[in-house]
């Protein structure tokens, strides 16, 4: 009997069971089959604001960092995941730290080099990544955002930690709702439609400046991008299922569940390989307007709370929300841990890490970042370790060697010195 060019596996979780595709297997004639490498994922969790640092740092002779009150969280994947410490970004003077937090985390941009932007930034590693990646799936990238205000006072700067480019952000999706028609509903494409535009914004395009052109440009390769996206959706799903999962509705959500939804949709988005390159904001950088932490039963500003933990009341109550948000993202990781792919799960098959973009929300400054990475990357990774980097060693060190793990041909990325040593086995 021949091996079948995929096979679908079933996947039950929350009652509901899935039927998605699994790896591709290559059969040697009368020898037991041998698996292909499975592609590898990659995802970049952005928790704001930093955390509380004697409950995330363990002491420098200490190999336990599953013991601190804020990671302990991660004990059932612990030897799927790295505690990476000595990691620090610079802080461009003269402009607004959390904007550039948030919004440069991601970046190639040299702070050390003249900018295209008030911000060190250019294009950002997942879109580099999906460059390089993109052909193997429907879905370029998913930008997720849990941001539930409405408000909309604050800078996009703060929002959003996926750019094309300078000043061109990658809109994250807030609603879970969007999310799903994404990842499962297709359609007929406008492409008629939007070639009438394309069309019709010829006859003026003459009178534009550069800058306009440039802007018009770029709404037009989104538009194709979306285009070509629905066309890959409907080829895909024409010979693969859909996962049983029902669409979300307008019913109200705490804060947990609406975080636990929009991870739940990252799972279904790499199980089902409609995308292998992701970001994910757990909630936005320096906002003001204070949240409802339902499971937690307070509301409170985040960023007010970075600003008084001297008092112990207040650092008790910032401890407990960055415990909350390592919780949910170990979720993620036990989910992830819990599907069987090749010969391992679909977490050795990721690189999966969670950061920000201050090492202390209190003083701003963005030395001894907090930065965990879950998953092997098919074996490449050390985990179920603290990786000690000397004082000040770029982040962007390890967004090279992501970069390259990810199959890119990048030498330098940003401010980077090299590839992380002892990052790899």
């Amino acid at each position: 009997m021949k091996n079948p060019d995929r096979r679908k596996f079933l996947y039950g979780a929350g009652g509901s069971m899935m039927a998605l595709p699994w790896l591709e297997t290559v059969a040697a004639a009368g020898a037991t089959n041998k698996l292909k490498e499975p592609s590898l994922r990659f995802a970049s969790f952005y928790s704001p604001m930093g955390f509380v640092r004697d409950h995330f740092f363990p002491k420098q002779d200490s190999q336990d960092f599953l013991s601190m009150p804020t990671l302990s969280p991660l004990k059932k994947v612990g030897d799927k995941v790295t505690l990476i410490t000595g990691l620090s970004r610079v802080n461009v003077r003269g402009v607004d730290v959390h904007n550039q937090c948030s919004s440069c985390y991601l970046s190639s941009a040299d702070p050390h080099g003249p900018l295209k932007s008030v911000y060190p930034m250019d294009r950002t590693l997942d879109h580099l990544i999906a460059d390089k990646v993109s052909h193997r799936t429907p879905i370029r990238s998913l930008e997720l955002n849990c941001n539930t205000f409405k408000d909309l006072k604050e800078s996009i700067y703060l929002d959003n930690i996926s750019w094309y480019g300078p000043e061109h952000v990658a809109t994250s999706i807030k609603d879970p709702r969007h999310v799903y028609q994404i990842l499962f509903k297709t359609g007929k494409s406008d492409k008629d439609i939007t070639d009438l535009i394309l069309q019709d914004a010829s006859n003026f395009k003459k009178s534009l400046n550069h800058h306009d052109k440039d802007k018009l440009d770029e709404y037009f390769t989104s538009v194709r991008e979306v285009e070509r996206q629905i066309e890959k959706l409907n080829s895909y799903y024409k010979i693969h299922k859909k996962a049983d999962v029902q669409e979300p509705d307008e019913s109200p959500m705490t804060r947990g569940e609406y975080i636990r939804l929009m991870g739940r949709f990252l799972v279904l988005a790499f199980q089902g390989d409609l995308t292998h390159v992701a970001t994910f904001m757990l909630a936005p950088e320096r906002w003001g307007t204070p949240q409802l932490y339902h499971e937690l039963n307070f509301t409170k500003s985040h960023h007010g709370l970075t600003h008084a933990q001297g008092q112990d009341r207040v650092k008790k109550m910032l401890v407990q929300v960055d415990r909350f948000y390592v919780e949910l993202f170990a979720e993620v990781l036990e989910q992830l841990d819990a599907i069987k792919e090749g010969e391992g799960t679909l977490l050795d098959h990721s690189m999966i890490t969670l950061g920000s973009g201050l090492g202390d929300g209190e003083h701003h400054t963005m030395n001894e970042l907090p930065i965990i990475v879950a998953g092997s990357a098919n074996g490449r990774i050390k985990t179920g370790c603290i990786l000690r980097c000397p004082e000040n060693t770029p982040l962007a060190n390890l967004w090279l060697s992501q970069a390259q793990l990810m199959g890119t041909d990048l030498k330098r990325f940003a401010d980077s010195t090299g590839p992380l040593k002892g990052f790899l086995k």
